[in-house]
């Protein structure tokens, strides 16, 4: 059965728009809706269409990005639309981009690696709040025994989880733990980076 995605865009102008509507027009995982959101009305649109991704131009004035996500009862990937270069801080609201001189097939890739994402949290979601622990102390290369004395528990215990793990996700590498963290927002990036420095 093919599934549904319903897909937002957020973009002021009207080439955008419909230039960006024509690519995911190509999207063939699913069943895809396309539809515009106003910037006047966006959180009650949201609200109301529960896109999966919400393509927007950084440039668009008055979104508070803080509220944006949680306008939609359910998890929403954000992706930016690059016309021009913006400062790091305000990309950090996104969970990915692509620019308009990006090719449609490209365009399509980043689209699927997101939406595919969402699939892999769909996954995860009978895991404990103590399995996510571990796996957080996998990715940062703590052995049972660390992980196990930061939790306050015993090795075993930590092995148990560390099964459960794999038995419930399908994944049974650190490096495969690492892209569903990064991908699950269990960690960011960034705190990977700085454990990787510490080395």
């Amino acid at each position: 059965m093919m599934r549904h995605i319903n897909i937002g865009l957020l973009l002021p102008s009207v080439i955008q728009a419909s230039g960006m509507a024509s690519i995911l027009r190509r999207f063939q995982d699913g069943n895809v809706t396309v539809k515009d959101i106003s910037a006047l009305n966006y959180l009650e649109e949201i609200a109301a269409f529960h896109p999966s991704v919400l393509i927007v131009d950084p440039a668009v004035i008055g979104i508070d990005w803080s509220v944006l996500k949680s306008a939609s009862s359910h998890p929403l990937k954000l992706i930016a639309l690059l016309c021009q270069q913006y400062p790091q801080g305000l990309l950090k609201w996104f969970d990915d981009t692509f620019s308009i001189y990006d090719p449609a097939d490209s365009i399509i890739d980043i689209m699927r690696r997101n939406i595919d994402s969402e699939d892999a949290d769909d996954r995860g979601k009978d895991l404990s709040p103590r399995e996510k622990e571990v796996i957080v102390g996998i990715v940062k290369g703590l052995s049972n025994k660390e992980i196990a004395s930061e939790m306050g528990v015993s090795v075993n215990t930590v092995m148990t989880h560390r099964r459960n793990i794999a038995a419930k996700l399908h994944i049974h590498t650190p490096a495969g733990l690492t892209i569903y963290a990064i991908v699950s927002n269990l960690v960011k990036l960034d705190e990977i980076k700085a454990d990787m420095g510490r080395l």
